[in-house]
Formats: structure tokens, C-alpha cells, sequence
């Protein structure tokens, strides 16, 4: 569901600084948003104000939101928390994986996609083989 970015009413949060918005603002600039923004019945933010501060500084009219049903401060607190402390972030390893995949999706072209895909099927070969 979508509403107006300035719909949404932003009250006391535990959050008091946001940080730099610089990354998450580009990200979402460059993929959209990939999570929404919550609110409750009243269009109160839950969670998601750094989101709703990026798309703000993006200047969008509308975004997506998901509407909860919060029941008590004390459920509000425990969403907002929990929405900000149950991440898990790459491992070094992890971070490494995705930027070789990141360079290896990056090739353009016929030649690029065919070379991407060999890579694919050799690690599917070679993961397939010691699993086995």
C-alpha cells in the first residue's frame, strides 16, 4: 500500500540519531525502496525512519508502507527494536562472495553472459561433486 510520505507522523523513537543516510539513500535512489516503511492504524511510524528520512531528502510524494495493528506502547517499542537489533550483517567472507558476483553479473554482452553463466555452472559442478 502506498500513502503520502507526509501522511505519516513521526513521534517519540528510541533511534535519536540517524546517522549518515548517504548509503541507504543511494541505495534506495538506485533499487528502490526494498523494505517498507510500518505504521500503525494512525499513520504513526513503527519503524523505518531512516527510510522515511532518505525518501523525504529523494523528495517522493508516496511510498510504500506496511499498516500494523499495535496494540500497546510496550508492542510498539518491541517492534522497533526488533526491526533494528535482528540483522545480521555479511561476514567478511560473505561481503567478498557478493562483489565477485556483483563483478561477475556485471559483464555486458552476449560474451559477458556467456562467461557468467560457465562460472555458474562450475560452481554448481563443483559444489554438486563434494556434496555427493
Amino acid at each position: 500500500m502506498k500513502i503520502r510520505v507526509s501522511d505519516i507522523k513521526v513521534k517519540n523513537r528510541i533511534r535519536k540519531d540517524l546517522g549518515d543516510l548517504h548509503g541507504l539513500k543511494s541505495s534506495i535512489q538506485n533499487l528502490g525502496l526494498l523494505h517498507p516503511i510500518i505504521i500503525d492504524l494512525d499513520n504513526k511510524l513503527v519503524s523505518g525512519e531512516r527510510r522515511l528520512e532518505c525518501v523525504k531528502l529523494l523528495g517522493w510524494e508516496y511510498v510504500d508502507v506496511r499498516i500494523v495493528d499495535v496494540r500497546s506502547k510496550k508492542e510498539r517499542v518491541l517492534i522497533e527494536a526488533e526491526e533494528n537489533n535482528v540483522r545480521l550483517p555479511f561476514t567478511p567472507e560473505e561481503q567478498e562472495r557478493a562483489q565477485k558476483l556483483l563483478r561477475r553479473y556485471s559483464h555486458t554482452g552476449i560474451l559477458g553472459r556467456l562467461f557468467a553463466w560457465l562460472l555458474d555452472l562450475w560452481e554448481w559442478f563443483w559444489a554438486w561433486l563434494f556434496k555427493n
